[in-house]
């Protein structure tokens, strides 16, 4: 049963990996599918492989990056997801099907509508609510698991208790790391940006450099023109419209 969850686990650790060795850096248009993407294939493996309990139980983390996704995402992102899951789970079959089908429909209806608050929220209160969310669901999927057993003995405390530490443990531990992965696409795009505006700021510098050095020069010969007792003063008047032009120019550029 170990080696199964630590494989499960290594499956939600699959689309983390790849997305941020392949695609951190490339334009954020593109990565939303790739996630989704990764994320059917992280769903398909956790249905074809589940954790087998001695009880003849089985669990998996299939809903793990379908509520990610959901909660990222929203609706639009997400729909793919519940038409794979769903139809894989009919073509494996086996008992539960039909309660598998329920459940996924309901979690596809009410996840997604906490999308935009979901998006609002800090890093910290992301991991803490996805982290909520996945403890619900999990607490609504031992309630029905509740009606397999004739009472509520230790193996059915049992197969609960372990649904709930390896789901809510694999979904903060994953929603940590996602968060870990945002934030430092953060940082290093308010470093490119800041890199930028140095770059511009020197730019903009040395251009007004080069423009008040003629500006000074101009202004000088023309103040030495209006000393000059050879012309009139129509063009003194001139000449000095033209040193205030000069003045403001060069204010412009400081």
């Amino acid at each position: 049963m170990l080696e199964t969850l630590l494989l499960n686990f290594l499956f939600l650790l699959i689309p983390v990996l790849i997305f941020l060795i392949f695609f951190e850096h490339r334009p954020h248009s593109n990565n939303k599918f790739v996630l989704v993407l990764l994320s059917a294939v992280t769903m398909i493996l956790c249905i074809t492989m589940p954790i087998k309990i001695k009880l003849g139980f089985i669990i998996d983390l299939r809903y793990i990056p379908f509520i990610i996704v959901a909660l990222f995402g929203g609706y639009k992102a997400v729909w793919p997801l519940y038409i794979l899951l769903n139809l894989y789970r009919f073509y494996v079959g086996g008992e539960g099907t039909f309660q598998s089908f329920l459940f996924s429909t309901i979690i596809f209806i009410l996840i997604p509508l906490f999308n935009r608050k979901f998006i609002k929220l800090s890093s910290k209160k992301r991991v803490l609510f996805a982290g909520f969310v996945c403890s619900l669901i999990a607490c609504i999927y031992l309630t029905s698991l509740s009606t397999f057993f004739n009472s509520l003995n230790s193996e059915f405390w049992y197969v609960g208790l372990l649904t709930f530490i390896t789901n809510v443990g694999a979904m903060l531990i994953i929603m940590i790391l996602i968060e870990q992965i945002i934030a430092n696409i953060k940082n290093r795009e308010q470093f490119v940006h800041s890199e930028r505006l140095n770059v511009v700021s020197e730019l903009s510098a040395s251009v007004s450099h080069e423009i008040r050095n003629p500006l000074t020069v101009t202004s000088g010969f023309l103040q030495l023109l209006k000393q000059s007792t050879t012309i009139t003063n129509e063009e003194k008047r001139y000449i000095e419209l033209s040193l205030q032009e000069l003045h403001r120019a060069e204010k412009n550029c400081e």
